[in-house]
């Protein structure tokens, strides 16, 4: 069965720490981010999105590393954080649109996803993965959890309502997101945590697959057992929310008649009220484009997933996209800003917006204990812990 384990946890004290988190899903462009890294000094934009202050500098430059040290340095040397002496916990909760997600902050163990008791779903790509050791090794920080999830458990879940039953250690709202954490430093407490997370059978990465894969790469260069250990967001399934991507596809020189020509050999296609903005069940599609909008619903279904069906039957029969990671004519859309822009995109002949309906957990979790991979940007999946809220020391012994 997979751990988690307390550790001696780092995080900005009370009076910096709304200034040192960050999300960089909450801003609408690179200029923003920028802006927000001048304007903010403890930003852990700094470590994550550095490379965006000056267009001569590359993700891969040297100088990223030395930003992202010095940043970290300037916090420890100015004690901008507190260094938890004693192995802990977080409970963490975080409420946005009125929707709480409640989950625990530890360690899990990187020999759990080196021996398959840690379950992915995607592909991860070599550039990524080398950026996130590089970072990691040079700053000897890990600043964002993996997020784990598992099949549901009455019992753990109870002990978490216990838990929060009292005033939590920190409270703040940000970027129209509540924060609230619970510091767990009672050994009874902890014992109880971890004797429940032992009856789970398997975790699932809903994110983070990349910093997975880092961290394991990290590892095995010497198993090193300061670097075995990787900071993880815990949550149960019924604690997530999981939206879909939505696609925006360009289609070159392809006519609007061949394109739902083409659809017709798959799908009962429908034409729908305009105002109509998703699909009502699974195997159902929404298609923007400027012909209207029409409702897309699957003849066979062939694989478990729709997004795995919309690769197959319209990605790649229809338009000739065979990896949609690397094709620029496709673009991915996860937020509703991005999607009212997307619909005004439609008015061009050339443009087509196709709406998903969301899997499940169940879905991903079968998907993972099969060993298969989801496509590029099935899920969107919601809490995302913002970077810089819980630290972790990686690589050095505690100090």
């Amino acid at each position: 069965m997979p751990i988690l384990k307390p550790f001696n946890a780092i995080q900005a004290k009370p009076e910096y720490i709304q200034q040192v988190t960050s999300n960089s899903a909450n801003y609408s462009s690179e200029e923003e981010l920028a802006k927000e890294m001048f304007a903010n000094d403890l930003s852990f934009l700094h470590v994550t999105k550095n490379h965006m202050i000056s267009s001569d500098i590359s993700r891969e430059s040297d100088v990223v590393y030395d930003n992202a040290k010095a940043y970290f340095d300037h916090l420890f040397d100015n004690e901008l954080v507190d260094r938890f002496k004693d192995e802990i916990f977080f409970v963490y909760r975080q409420t946005h649109n009125d929707i709480s997600h409640t989950g625990i902050i530890g360690l899990c163990d990187i020999l759990d996803y080196q021996n398959g008791k840690i379950l992915k779903h995607e592909h991860t790509r070599p550039a990524t993965e080398r950026f996130i050791e590089n970072l990691v090794e040079e700053t000897n920080i890990i600043g964002e959890p993996l997020l784990l999830s598992h099949h549901h458990k009455q019992s753990l879940e109870d002990l978490l309502r216990w838990v929060i039953q009292g005033e939590s250690d920190v409270t703040f709202t940000k970027n129209g997101k509540t924060h609230q954490i619970w510091v767990v430093q009672d050994n009874d407490i902890i014992e109880s945590i971890q004797n429940e997370v032992a009856e789970i059978g398997s975790f699932y990465i809903m994110d983070g697959h990349h910093r997975a894969a880092s961290v394991s790469n990290l590892y095995l260069e010497n198993e090193d057992t300061s670097k075995r250990y990787c900071m993880t967001y815990l949550l149960d399934c019924n604690q997530l929310k999981i939206n879909p991507f939505h696609r925006i596809v360009r289609s070159g020189d392809l006519p609007l008649e061949a394109v739902l020509n083409a659809l017709n050999q798959s799908f009962w296609v429908d034409e729908m009220p305009d105002y109509a903005v998703r699909p009502e069940e699974s195997g159902e599609f929404v298609l923007k484009c400027s012909a209207g909008t029409f409702r897309l619903k699957l003849k066979n279904l062939v694989e478990l997933l729709d997004v795995q069906e919309f690769e197959n039957k319209v990605l790649s029969a229809i338009f000739g996209i065979v990896d949609s990671r690397l094709d620029d004519r496709i673009e991915f859309i996860s937020t509703d800003e991005e999607l009212t822009e997307a619909v005004v995109q439609t008015q061009n002949p050339d443009t087509y917006l196709f709406l998903l309906h969301p899997c499940n957990f169940e879905d991903v979790a079968l998907i993972s204990d099969n060993g298969e991979y989801m496509p590029p940007k099935s899920t969107f999946v919601e809490p995302k812990c913002d970077a810089g809220l819980f630290m972790q020391r990686y690589g050095v012994a505690n100090d």
